[in-house]
């Protein structure tokens, strides 16, 4: 929860009001809002289209300078307080009315009201901060839930980027051990290896990277499988994506590492796991396949739907309906297949 004293981005306390839907939502509620005050002031038999108009017109112009202030002013604030953020975005909206409501008074004269002056402008200016400290703190209720949301979210997505089988790091240890005195140019290659795997596992969950670091960071781990699987260990490259192209840390390799545990390593012939990586109208498309093993059929087809829905969890807490993710199996292979818009926003 954010504090009165911690520093706090404009952006999250105050939302995009410069988007199509906002300004839509805002030009109703502004409607709603005159036919309110129409009501309330003359009732619905003295109903004046005249009067609705201009007051449509004042409290149009408004609402919208008053967002278009807000919205640009989110852009530019440098990190404050809570309290400096909220008596600023405060002050610009009563400067905005106080404005708007002298150039009313002295261009439209007695037309919008038959008694304008100075009461008219202080009432003006009290129901407008009335109405800004309840938009401030419905903002400021936005901004926890979407902080608590996002902590929440950090929270999972990092635990679940976080398992490593444990299995494989026995399996490592032990190459590394055997190696020291046979071949200690490869054991410290393997170390190396296995440090950058787990220096990924360690980073911020969510981090973008792109395709080339996420292929090497694959490659490293395949390295360390082949030591200990040698030429049971087959892999098909099938890449025709930039190598630019963004991918969350982590989304290619525990596929990899699902598919050799689950189609290699039981397999006493060995066999390729097959990645086919591509794009297809602005989605990133990824395929991996193994041989399915008929002795190891039950542990398989659990332990993939188990890695399939960690990575699915993942894709989706940061891409939303944008990504998604399906099995295909036939007689000798099981597919994983995800893609995604690789183009949408990442959300934070």
């Amino acid at each position: 929860m954010a504090s009165s004293k911690q520093l706090i981005d404009a952006k999250d306390l105050i939302p995009d009001l410069c988007q199509v839907r906002a300004v839509l939502w805002m030009i109703l509620f502004s409607q709603a809002l005159v036919i309110v005050l129409i009501l309330l002031s003359s009732g619905a038999q003295y109903f004046s289209w005249e009067q609705f108009g201009l007051l449509s017109f004042y409290v149009q112009w408004l609402v919208l300078v008053s967002a278009a202030c807000l919205c640009r002013l989110r852009l530019y604030l440098p990190l404050l307080s809570l309290n400096k953020l909220t008596a600023i975005s405060f002050i610009v909206i009563q400067l905005v009315n106080l404005l708007i409501s002298a150039i009313t008074m002295y261009g439209m004269n007695d037309l919008l009201f038959e008694n304008y002056g100075l009461d008219w402008l202080v009432r003006n200016q009290l129901i407008s901060a009335i109405l800004a400290a309840l938009l401030l703190h419905y903002f400021y209720i936005q901004m926890q839930s979407r902080l608590h949301a996002r902590s929440e979210l950090q929270s999972r997505m990092q635990a679940l980027q976080s398992r490593i089988r444990p299995h494989f790091l026995f399996n490592s240890m032990n190459i590394i051990a055997s190696l020291i005195h046979v071949d200690p140019d490869k054991a410290e290659q393997a170390v190396e290896d296995l440090s950058e795997l787990f220096r990924a596992s360690l980073k911020m969950a969510g981090t973008q990277t792109t395709l080339q670091q996420e292929m090497n960071l694959c490659k490293k781990y395949i390295n360390i499988e082949q030591l200990r699987l040698g030429d049971r260990l087959n892999v098909n490259w099938q890449v025709m994506a930039p190598e630019h192209t963004n991918i969350p840390l982590l989304t290619l390799q525990p596929l990899i590492e699902n598919a050799i545990y689950h189609g290699i390593a039981p397999s006493e012939q060995g066999g390729e796991v097959s990645i086919h990586i591509y794009i297809e109208q602005s989605r990133l498309h990824i395929k991996v396949s193994n041989p399915l093993c008929n002795a190891q059929h039950q542990r398989h087809e659990s332990g993939n739907q188990m890695a399939l829905e960690n990575i699915q969890h993942r894709l989706q807490a940061l891409y939303g309906r944008d990504a998604s993710s399906a099995t295909e199996q036939d007689s000798k292979t099981f597919t994983i297949h995800l893609h995604y818009n690789h183009q949408a926003q990442v959300t934070s």
